[in-house]
């Protein structure tokens, strides 16, 4: 059989959403090329590749159609007073649309303006905000403070102007889309399409295919997803797609999503509280990127809560029960066995997933982190680093693998885990996100008025022994451990030189663990920047890797990043303008005189990258203020 290719003659590049599914798991540039593409044909795979780009079913999808019919007629049967899936009704509104429309209401097309909410009302409730400050940011977040809500995004006022016929007409208005349980079946694999091209950029772990399969199950059979987890895809389907008539409806969606995960959790523990994990990750990043930190990190906090409570941070434990006698004999929990491999994954992966989230937010919003490591039975992390989703469909990982400690052996430089190297994107984003914390919470145990630390040999630090600090010891040792664990993992992470052959997915995470890195080491240092030379040139190095990260994989472009490198920039701008001050002021820095220059020029490019994306993310917006004010008069 002849092999055919989709890409374009001119261009050679591969459309948006034809790679296979393979190559979409691996992270890996397809080349489209049929029946076996180039990637999956080197790596001696003996199936065809499998396309979700509408030019036929795979296999994959006509067995779980299948199912699906299988289990809606199994559905039917056991509730035979519901209504049957399989009878059909006729629309009593047909008309009116074939009317309005001129074609029957099954043929309207999914972008016909009268399908949305007028956008006059809803682009007019979304414009900027008038700002009476002297605010330098631009976008609906101007003038907006750190702990505003901003209304605009739940005021269903903005679906007054909806189209159809007024409440006061002759005929009544069917319920919109928006309105009902399910949008139409097309646009639902049309939002699943947008919102899977950039899922990770969201932070998802659930497995892809299964989602997909089961989120077109008719409504009401039992292996549908949540409905808080589908209308939340929904919502971010409707941001990544960029569409006016879509955005209309966000608010509406918003707030059926906030509805429905109020009742998402069930009495009994079971994998739909996996979903709901994902459902609250997904809120809580919405939330945070709009403006409304209060209720994105309890949603964050809830997600982490959650995953504690039915036991993903013990998962593969090797830690045995106490032996000793307990008066009170706890609840349990946890959830029932997982089905298969790739169920266990989904399990691993969403509490690392969940892990970063809550390391990282717990470092922008100055709060302690809600999942605990510590060595009491139950409070450790034990779970093995996340795989590549994959390795979990092959079945090849070890049923008798055992962990225990794993962020504590971690950050104590022993490799525990798999037995065989892990460098998945996952778990470096997971690794760097437990530096980046432990940092920051370490240098805040230092109190002014300390020893000043003096330098010796490889810029290590030697801190005087005094007698009022018993624990200088303690924290000399943690300090130390702590700064040479960075240094090593930053030798382990992807070069960011050559990225041309890196999908959208691995060059974000990529770039993001990067970031992370070198903002633990700006955070372990600062304490001591301010009065020790090798802490600030630390300081200024990680500052400009991070500024060169940045240009290296074209951050600009990006149309889509994460909240938290908001915070981290807002750092890189402090280090940058804490040098330049010093220079000012005559004082001795590290940096050159004719590198004033340089310096400057980093600082504007760096509120140029941040001014990119204020006027979409809340928190940079705030950041990027913060920063021009303080650069003010230098």
């Amino acid at each position: 059989m002849a092999s055919t290719s989709p890409r374009s003659s001119t261009s050679g590049t591969l459309q948006r959403g034809k790679a296979c599914l393979n190559c979409r798991r691996r992270k890996m540039k397809c080349d489209g090329v049929r029946p076996v593409c180039g990637p999956c044909g080197r790596s001696n795979r003996s199936d065809d590749c499998e396309y979700t780009d509408g030019q036929g079913r795979t296999r994959t999808q006509i067995l779980e159609e299948n199912i699906a019919q299988l289990e809606a007629r199994i559905h039917e049967l056991e509730n035979p007073d519901s209504a049957s899936a399989s009878i059909t009704l006729h629309d009593p509104h047909s008309t009116y649309y074939q009317s309005q429309h001129g074609s029957p209401s099954s043929g309207i097309s999914l972008l016909e303006p009268s399908l949305f909410p007028s956008t006059s009302t809803a682009t007019q409730s979304r414009g900027s905000r008038s700002s009476g400050t002297s605010s330098p940011v631009v976008g609906k977040f101007a003038s907006l403070s750190p702990f505003e809500v901003d209304s605009q995004w739940t005021d269903e006022a903005t679906l007054a102007g909806s189209g159809g016929p007024s409440l006061h007409s002759s005929v009544t208005r069917p319920k919109a889309w928006w309105e009902t349980d399910d949008p139409p079946a097309q646009l639902v694999q049309e939002l699943l399409d947008i919102f899977f091209e950039n899922a990770s950029r969201c932070t998802w772990f659930l497995h892809e295919v299964r989602f997909r399969h089961t989120a077109l199950l008719p409504q009401g059979n039992a292996s549908r997803p949540l409905p808080a987890l589908l209308n939340a895809v929904f919502l971010w389907g409707i941001i990544f797609s960029r569409n006016d008539d879509l955005s209309a409806v966000e608010p509406a969606i918003l707030t059926r999503t906030l509805s429905l995960l109020g009742n998402a959790v069930s009495t009994t523990p079971t994998h739909q509280v996996l979903q709901a994990i994902q459902a609250k990750i997904l809120l809580a990043n919405y939330l945070i990127r709009n403006g409304r930190f209060f209720e994105g990190r309890h949603q964050a906090d809830s997600a982490a809560a959650l995953a504690v409570s039915c036991g993903l941070h013990k998962i593969r434990t090797a830690q045995a029960v106490p032996a000793f006698p307990r008066f009170i004999d706890p609840v349990e929990l946890s959830l029932p066995e997982p089905r298969d491999q790739t169920e266990e994954g989904e399990r691993i992966n969403g509490f690392w997933a969940t892990f970063c989230m809550d390391r990282c937010w717990a470092v922008a919003f100055g709060t302690p982190a809600v999942m605990s490591d510590i060595e009491a039975y139950g409070m450790q992390i034990d779970t093995p680093w996340p795989l590549e989703m994959e390795t979990y469909e092959r079945g090849h990982i070890y049923n008798n693998l055992r962990t225990s400690g794993t962020v504590r052996n971690f950050l104590s430089g022993i490799n525990a885990g798999w037995p065989w190297e892990n460098h998945g994107a996952l778990t470096q984003m997971s690794k760097a996100s437990a530096l980046f914390e432990r940092a920051t919470r370490l240098a805040s145990s230092w109190r002014p008025g300390a020893p000043n630390p003096t330098v010796i040999s490889c810029n290590v630090f030697r801190f005087m022994r005094d007698t009022e600090l018993p624990n200088m010891n303690i924290f000399y040792a943690d300090f130390v451990s702590v700064d040479t664990r960075i240094e090593e993992f930053k030798t382990q992470l992807f070069p960011l030189d050559n990225v041309d052959h890196l999908t959208g997915e691995a060059l974000h995470l990529a770039h993001m663990t990067h970031c992370l890195s070198q903002a633990a080491t700006m955070q372990l240092h600062s304490a001591f920047a301010q009065q020790n030379t090798a802490s600030r040139a630390k300081c200024l190095a990680a500052g400009t890797a991070i500024l060169r990260a940045n240009v290296a994989v074209r951050v600009h472009e990006f149309t889509d990043i994460s909240s938290v490198l908001g915070t981290i920039w807002a750092a890189v701008g402090r280090v940058l303008i804490n040098e330049l001050v010093r220079s000012l002021q005559g004082e001795p820095t590290h940096v050159p005189a004719h590198r004033d220059t340089e310096l400057r020029a980093a600082l504007d490019q760096l509120q140029a990258t941040m001014a990119v994306f204020a006027p979409t993310y809340a928190l940079i917006n705030y950041h990027l203020g913060q920063v021009q004010q303080e650069s003010r008069g230098i």
